[in-house]
C-alpha cells in the first residue's frame, strides 16, 4: 500500500497551519472554510543568509539582559566551595545566547563594531528598565554589576568567539560611561577560578590583598603578625577553626569582587583605615579577642556588600 503524500502550508486567509493530501487540487480550510488550491498554500521559504543573520542578531540582543536578570542571586555563589559549579550552570544557560549573537554579527553584512555597540546598548537599556521596575531594591544595579563582571564577561571571553573581546570591551566602556561612579573591569574565568585556589588561607586573604595593593612584600611585618594571630590565638579559640574555614570560603570571592567591581585602590584603602589598621593595633597591644571581633565584623560587612 502506497503511503499517502501530504503538503503542508498555511491558509492565506486565516494563517492557520494546514496539512492536505497532495492529490487534492482544491480543498477547504478547516478553520475558516476558505476554498483553496495547492498553489495558494503559503509555504515558509528559507531565510536568505542576510535575513537569517538579522533574525539571529535580533533574537540574541533581546536575550542579553536575561543573562543577568535570570541569574540574580548568583553573586551569593562567588565562594571557594561553589563558584566553579555556579559558573558551569551559568555557562550552560547563557552560552547559546552569546553564540547566537556571534552568528548574527559575523554572518551579516553590517559593520561589526556598530552591531556590537547596538547590542551592548540594548542590553544596558533592558537592564535599566528592569531596575526601574524593581526600584524598591536600591542595590539591584550593584548586584547585577557583579553578575556581569564575574559571570557574563568571563563567559563571553571563555567562549573565545570572534566577537568576544570586542564585545566585552564595548560593554564595559558603555557601562562606565553610564555609571562612572560604579565601574566594573574586565576579568576572565581562569583568573577568577584560580583565585580560589591560592593558599592565602582564611583570615589573611583580605589582608594579603590590601598589602599587595600597597606594594608591601608577602613577608612584611603586618602580614607576619596577622598569620601568627591566625595560627596561634584564633586557631586555639573554640570557634577558631570554623571561622578560618568560613573566611577561606568567602574571602577570595570578596577580593575578586573588589578587584573587578570597584575602584580597588580606594576600596583597599578604606578597608585598611576602617578595619585592618585597628586590628593590627589590637594585635600589637595584646587585644586579641578584640581583634578577632573586629576582623569578623569586617568579613561580615564585606560579605553583605558583595556576596549578599
Amino acid at each position: 500500500m502506497e503511503q499517502q503524500e501530504f503538503r503542508s502550508g498555511s491558509c492565506p486567509q486565516c494563517g492557520h497551519a494546514l496539512k492536505v493530501p497532495a492529490e487534492l487540487e482544491k480543498f477547504s480550510c478547516m478553520y475558516c472554510g476558505a476554498r483553496l488550491t495547492q498553489p495558494e498554500l503559503v509555504t515558509q521559504q528559507p531565510l536568505a543568509a542576510d535575513e537569517a543573520a538579522v533574525a539571529a542578531y535580533d533574537d540574541a540582543a533581546a536575550q542579553l539582559a536575561g543573562c543577568v536578570t535570570n541569574w540574580r542571586g548568583y553573586q551569593k555563589r562567588i565562594t571557594r566551595n561553589d563558584f566553579v559549579a555556579a559558573f558551569s550552570e551559568y555557562e550552560a544557560g547563557c552560552s547559546q545566547v552569546v553564540e547566537l549573537l556571534n552568528t548574527g554579527v559575523c554572518a551579516g553584512n553590517a559593520e561589526r563594531t556598530a552591531l556590537l555597540t547596538q547590542a551592548a546598548s540594548r542590553m544596558l537599556d533592558d537592564l535599566a528598565a528592569s531596575w526601574k521596575q524593581n526600584a524598591r531594591n536600591r542595590h539591584q544595579l550593584e548586584d547585577d554589576k557583579i553578575v556581569v563582571a564575574i559571570f557574563f564577561v568571563p563567559l563571553v571571553r571563555k567562549l573565545q568567539l570572534p566577537i568576544s573581546e570586542e564585545f566585552v570591551d564595548i560593554l564595559q566602556k558603555q557601562w562606565v560611561a553610564r555609571y562612572p561612579k560604579s565601574p566594573f573591569y574586565l576579568g576572565d574565568y581562569d583568573s577568577i577560578a584560580n583565585g580560589f585556589r591560592k593558599k592565602f588561607l582564611g583570615l589573611c586573604f583580605i589582608t594579603t590583598a590590601v598589602c599587595q595593593a600597597e606594594g608591601k612584600p608577602d613577608d612584611c611585618e603586618e602580614l607576619t603578625a596577622f598569620r601568627a594571630f591566625r595560627d596561634g590565638y584564633l586557631r586555639s579559640c573554640p570557634d577558631g577553626p570554623a571561622l578560618i574555614d568560613e573566611y577561606y570560603n568567602i574571602a577570595p570571592g570578596i577580593v575578586r569582587c573588589i578587584d573587578l567591581c570597584t575602584d580597588a585602590p580606594a576600596s583597599y584603602a578604606a578597608i585598611r583605615e576602617t578595619y585592618l589598621a585597628p586590628c593590627y593595633d589590637d594585635i600589637q597591644n595584646g587585644r586579641l579577642e578584640r581583634c578577632k571581633q573586629r576582623y569578623t565584623r569586617m568579613v561580615r560587612d564585606l560579605e553583605q556588600q558583595y556576596l549578599s
